[in-house]
């Protein structure tokens, strides 16, 4: 009876990271590499995708959510939330401030060595969410709740939408007397999407804490409920400008450094009784 013919298999892919190994039970003086396909990662292109698409359907539920503007700052403006539910929300400023900012990416760069080369991206995530906020500001003249009476508000006072196009009020600009967008709103977003990617197991904690920066805002009657979307709309975009390998994404990374030492080429030598009747063959690992 003839033997049956041996097997080769044939690689299916030719890539860097694949996995090669010896068939022992080949025939004598013969070596080929089984090649097995790298294991399927999910890509990053459906999460960015996401971003871009969470900023649009927010600022386009800007207009639709401004209906209910003046009845929930009047709600808040009852001061309905007791002191130390308060004095808790003050808490949640720390992805919005520039002092809370500075201590995350401090407490990044101390415990999270492996992390420091994410710093950049952090910082350029929050600093630059803020900046499109006040520029958005320049152009909207829209008062905040503190600068309207409550009490005697319509529905219709919510619709007090002034554009200055040409920037003739630039001179006396004052960001904190503007409402739309919501800059701490725009920096606490941001700073939440880039921390999801590079701390994974943080992410409960840090929708807490962007969620309460939310509650924060609208409780201190800082901003309406359509400045909120406003900002968190351009907290998205700007992510997704920092994020995206094709934008701003490819400069942050290739600050990434190499996780591991190169490994050096080498051959991997089978003894006799590995290979019965054969001399050794060498394969390149």
């Amino acid at each position: 009876m003839r033997p049956s013919p041996p097997t080769i298999e044939i690689p299916l892919r030719n890539e860097n990271n694949q996995q090669t190994c010896l068939d022992p039970s080949a025939p004598t003086g013969v070596g080929f590499q089984v090649v097995y396909p790298p294991a399927k990662t999910s890509s990053n292109k459906f999460r960015l995708s996401a971003i871009l698409w969470f900023a649009g359907m927010l600022m386009l539920s800007v207009p639709m959510v401004t209906l209910v503007d003046i009845p929930v700052a009047r709600w808040f403006a009852s001061k309905p939330l007791t002191g130390e539910f308060r004095n808790g929300l003050e808490l949640m400023q720390i992805f919005s401030h520039g002092s809370g900012v500075f201590l995350v990416l401090l407490g990044i760069f101390l415990m999270a060595p492996q992390c420091r080369w994410h710093l950049p991206r952090l910082a350029t995530l929050a600093i630059g969410a803020g900046a499109i906020a006040t520029l958005g500001k320049m152009f909207v003249l829209r008062p905040r709740p503190t600068g309207l009476n409550l009490d005697v508000a319509s529905i219709d006072s919510a619709w007090l939408w002034a554009f200055d196009w040409t920037l003739s009020q630039v001179a006396t600009f004052n960001a904190s007397t503007r409402a739309f967008p919501s800059g701490d709103m725009a920096t606490a977003t941001a700073l939440t999407v880039g921390l999801w990617f590079v701390l994974p197991r943080g992410r409960i904690l840090f929708a807490m804490i962007c969620l309460g920066t939310v509650l924060q805002r609208l409780a201190c009657n800082a901003h309406f409920p359509s400045d909120i979307l406003g900002g968190a709309a351009c907290g998205f975009f700007w992510a997704y400008v920092c994020l995206n390998p094709a934008l701003l994404g490819n400069l942050f990374d290739k600050m990434q450094p190499e996780s591991e030492p190169r490994r050096r080429r080498r051959s991997v030598n089978l003894d006799s009784h590995n290979v019965p009747g054969g001399p050794p063959t060498s394969v390149a690992a």
